[in-house]
């Protein structure tokens, strides 16, 4: 039975990955600390590790740069897990060692398929091959230039090349698509015989995403498509009748094909986002259970923090309580801002996108593109209304998302209402909690004067 050793330095999100592979034939440990990985490593002794970049102490590239130096580790597979997953993040990763990554809000599906294929337990290639012959430019470690894809997928590339290039070798490739370039990083996976020079290459991440690479490798494939048809026509229009025919029926033929092909891709994007959206509940279920097990209102800030950071995926965001004598937005706790940048209270009449939320309770969204973030406290990406028994508790704003999105979708609603009813409830109750302590606290004191 593979062992995996689970390592981050929160506990809720070691909570959250046990989660996703507790329904797998596997042995599960958990380490908080890079410093803690490498005193047990010997002892737990794993197949593979889901490694935390950002971590308290050691952060994980440098335990996975360490742990490439050990011959008894050298090979282990090793899966980083990032905030972000910008592409200077993903290459330090990899320039340390590590054999792929996942991103922070973690996919059960995602995680499960890289696991499966780092353990060996994918004996077949899941991701269709479109057969292209497209100039690439390629970069390693001491060797660039043009070479030549034979044939590319959603996560693998095969190159045609004379140039030796190792297994386990980082390279950058850059393809040019219709419309815009798509980058490349991955690692050389397996190389071939003499007899047919070249290499296979594991894509880790591809900018733009994948949808955008499909699109334009298609669109490459059909002017290829194009060309050859162009070359038949001229030997066609030396035939008649007959072959006019069959040439009409075979066009309608592959239009059908055409057809099934864009149906059965729309299945599948249906499916992946149903596959999303019951991650996203998972998530939220795991962090509301450790939402609701405090009572003391700091300790249920800074788990709103980790759900907000790790969960919905925000890199720039503000928890506001409301004062209902003052009719201000009292800063509790964010993320993303300089000391004293953000005001320590906010007239909620002075601000139209306050003042909207406070009073119709209702969330507010920017319906244009979020790419590029706020750094205005009074403009906010989206400002959530936390709300108990029809009161306002506060409002959570979020100005920068870690995963750039050109727009909130539906399920960003959905995922931003439903942590904004358990963060209410949270903090209604810790409140309730402080008062009676208090009470408590205060009437203890007036006994003990009186006994005296």
């Amino acid at each position: 039975m593979p062992n995996i050793l689970l390592v981050d330095d929160i506990q809720l999100f070691l909570v959250l990955e046990k989660s996703l592979l507790e329904d797998l034939d596997y042995d599960l440990a958990t380490a908080m600390s890079g410093e803690e990985v490498l005193e047990r490593i010997d002892t737990i002794k794993p197949d593979l590790i889901l490694l935390d970049l950002y971590m308290g102490g050691l952060d994980g590239d440098e335990v996975c740069r360490r742990l490439r130096g050990m011959d008894r580790w050298a090979t282990l597979p090793i899966i980083m897990v990032t905030a972000a997953g910008r592409r200077e993040e993903i290459e330090r990763c990899l320039m340390a060692g590590c054999d792929d990554y996942v991103t922070k809000p973690v996919s059960k599906g995602e995680l499960i398929e890289k696991v499966q294929r780092l353990l060996g337990e994918v004996k077949s290639r899941r991701a269709p091959r479109e057969t292209v012959g497209l100039p690439v430019y390629l970069e390693s470690e001491g060797w660039s230039g043009t070479v030549w894809a034979r044939d590319i997928s959603s996560n693998g590339i095969y190159i045609e090349c004379v140039t030796d290039v190792p297994v386990g070798t980082l390279v950058k490739i850059t393809i040019d698509l219709p419309g815009v370039p798509a980058r490349l990083i991955g690692k050389v996976a397996r190389t071939v015989s003499a007899e047919e020079t070249g290499f296979g290459v594991y894509v880790v991440h591809q900018a733009p995403a994948v949808g955008v690479v499909d699109s334009g490798l298609k669109g490459a494939s059909s002017k290829s498509e194009h060309h050859a048809t162009d070359i038949r026509d001229e030997r066609l229009k030396r035939l008649q009748g007959e072959n006019e025919r069959l040439t009409t029926e075979t066009e309608q033929i592959l239009q059908q094909v055409r057809d099934l092909e864009e149906e059965n891709l729309d299945f599948a994007n249906q499916i992946v986002r149903t596959e999303e959206i019951n991650n996203n509940l998972t998530n939220l279920y795991i962090a509301s259970s450790r939402l609701h097990s405090v009572l003391d209102r700091e300790q249920v800030a800074e788990i709103i923090k980790e759900i907000t950071i790790n969960f919905v995926g925000a890199e720039k965001f503000a928890l506001l309580l409301y004062n209902k004598g003052s009719d201000t937005l009292d800063f509790m706790m964010g993320e993303g801002f300089a000391p004293d940048e953000f005001p320590p209270s906010i007239m909620i009449g002075q601000n139209e996108i306050f003042k909207q939320t406070a009073q119709e309770l209702e969330s507010f969204f920017v319906e244009d593109s979020v790419v590029q973030g706020s750094d205005d406290p009074y403009q906010p990406l989206a400002a959530i209304p936390l709300v108990m028994h029809g009161d306002l508790i506060g409002i959570l704003t979020i100005y920068r998302l870690l995963v750039q999105k050109d727009k909130f979708e539906a399920i960003d609603f959905h995922l931003f209402s439903m942590m904004a009813e358990h963060a209410a409830t949270a903090l209604f109750s810790s409140g309730l909690y402080e008062k009676s302590e208090r009470k408590r606290e205060t009437y203890r004191g007036m006994m003990d004067l009186l006994l005296k």
